[in-house]
């Protein structure tokens, strides 16, 4: 059987141990900023007026919903479309962010600085009756935490 002397064993177990802990330390995030900067998705809905906190110092409101499709009974010349408008606020400033996925020219996902705003789902999904009272939207929208370059 093969032995270690005393002095390999002296020096081989320290050694050892110092390369498990950088090893368990490999994983983790190594300050605030780098748990900060890690990507991550979360998903948000949001009603007219409503605003949530999506990062420590980002908040997004759904500011309105224009909906110009044609109500269900009515005689309408084009299809018309839905799109719904952000404000994306922050500590430098307020961005608007318009969302849609009929509006020509439009997109159901934007990217602001490090944020990806995709819409999901809205509620209704289909426009009301002609004579309806004004639904309640409600807009399902994924927020993707890019990582910032260094």
């Amino acid at each position: 059987m093969f032995y270690l002397t005393h002095t390999y064993r002296r020096l081989l177990l320290p050694l050892f141990i110092t390369c498990l802990a950088v090893l368990a330390g490999c994983g983790a995030p190594s300050s605030a900023s780098d748990a900060e900067n890690t990507p991550r998705t979360v998903t948000q809905v949001l009603t007219p007026g409503q605003q949530v906190p999506i990062t420590a110092s980002d908040t997004l409101k759904l500011e309105r919903v224009n909906d110009s499709r044609c109500r269900k009974g009515a005689v309408c010349v084009w299809k018309g479309y839905v799109s719904y408008s952000f404000s994306l606020i922050g500590t430098t400033g307020t961005s608007d962010i318009t969302l849609s996925d009929s509006m020509p020219g439009g997109a159901s996902s934007v990217t602001v600085n490090h944020l990806t705003f995709t819409l999901l789902d809205v509620d209704p999904d289909t426009p009301p009756a002609m004579n309806a009272a004004e639904p309640v939207y409600r807009v399902k929208v994924k927020i993707t935490q890019n990582a910032v370059p260094r």
